[in-house]
């Protein structure tokens, strides 16, 4: 388990998020203020905070290959909570997939390739953008921080850093990530970079929102329903989706998957049943996850790891709930102008 602290001062755009902007709740950019000690490490509880500079001319590469730092920016996926999908595109097409595909299949998949949503992804959006102009600021101080130990734990595999962001509003300093699992408008989602105090924290917080059935609660559908392909991305500030904004809605990352096939089996590029397509995962990749009483009592190491798939029955039915699994996290490393990779701060 990290023991290192890994902290970013900067401020975070409150226009960004829709209705204003085209952020939803759960991916954020953060101005990297250009103090010296902006983004500074510690080993651990009793060392002292040092500014480091890894990042400078450095690349994440994993699916991507893509600066940590652009224009003075960071990229920042909130740890442990996925909310509602406010604009999902269907992932492009594999080599495989393109091989002896007949053009007109091809531009049927291009003619279903848009931006969806869920149900409940712009009220959640729109709940975070309102929590955050409330001190009638266009831009917010915050810290973002992340516990790790090496260079190599910052990024996920798109190249967003991975943590937690604080903000002071009204006074008190607020958790963004705890924030939106406490009012209901994020479901808690695991991954094996966490810890364990982190996820034990999520998991309380989930007991109360759970008990008091707040938004995503209280819509958790426990069936995939059909594919809606009109439900996609609202316009700026076309607030008037929010009346209809109520519906099933499963958890985010399920819905990924489910819009990935379903675009697919509409264009006739896979004659695969959801739940195949689900338990050989993207590019032959199956989503890898542990069961979280397994993961917190035994560790990454020793937790068994477990096929995503096998905790949907026949394309359809759910049978784990959103704090139930732990997923594996993709690989990324973080590499110098030279191309070597970091190892230390």
């Amino acid at each position: 388990m990290p023991v290192g602290l890994l902290e970013v001062e900067g401020t975070i755009d409150v226009s960004q998020f829709w209705p204003e902007g085209r952020s939803d709740a759960d991916t954020t950019k953060v101005i990297v203020n250009v103090a010296p000690d902006a983004i500074r490490f510690r080993k651990s509880d009793t060392a002292p905070f040092h500014p480091t500079h890894v990042f400078d001319n450095a690349k994440v590469k994993g699916r991507t290959a893509t600066p940590p730092i652009k224009n003075g920016k960071l990229t920042i996926r909130l740890q442990g909570v996925d909310a509602p999908e406010l604009h999902y595109m269907p992932s492009p097409l594999s080599a495989a997939e393109k091989k002896g595909l007949p053009d007109a299949k091809k531009q049927a998949y291009h003619e279903v390739t848009h931006s969806y949503r869920q149900f409940l992804g712009a009220t959640a959006s729109k709940a975070l953008h309102d929590f955050l102009s409330g001190p009638g600021e266009a831009a917010l101080a915050c810290r973002v921080f992340t516990h790790v130990d090496t260079p190599n734990e910052v990024f996920d595999t798109y190249g967003r850093l991975v943590g937690d962001i604080e903000v002071t509003v009204s006074g008190n300093k607020v958790d963004i990530n705890h924030w939106l699992v406490e009012q209901g408008f994020a479901y808690p989602t695991f991954y094996s970079s966490m810890n364990d105090d982190e996820i034990k924290a999520f998991l309380a917080l989930t007991k109360t929102a759970r008990g008091k059935k707040l938004p995503v609660w209280k819509h958790l559908a426990k069936t995939i329903g059909a594919f809606d392909f009109d439900l996609i991305e609202p316009k700026k500030n076309e607030t008037s989706v929010l009346a209809t904004d109520k519906g099933p809605v499963i958890l985010p990352k399920l819905y990924r998957r489910y819009t990935n096939w379903s675009a697919r089996k509409k264009a006739k590029v896979t004659s695969q049943n959801f739940q195949k397509f689900l338990s050989e995962g993207s590019g032959g990749k199956p989503d890898t996850c542990y069961e979280t009483t397994d993961f917190l009592d035994n560790g990454v190491h020793s937790a068994t790891p477990r096929n995503f798939a096998e905790f949907v029955e026949g394309g359809k039915t759910i049978k784990f709930q959103p704090d139930s699994l732990v997923f594996g996290e993709a690989p990324s490393t973080l590499v110098g102008a030279d191309g070597k990779r970091i190892t230390k701060f």
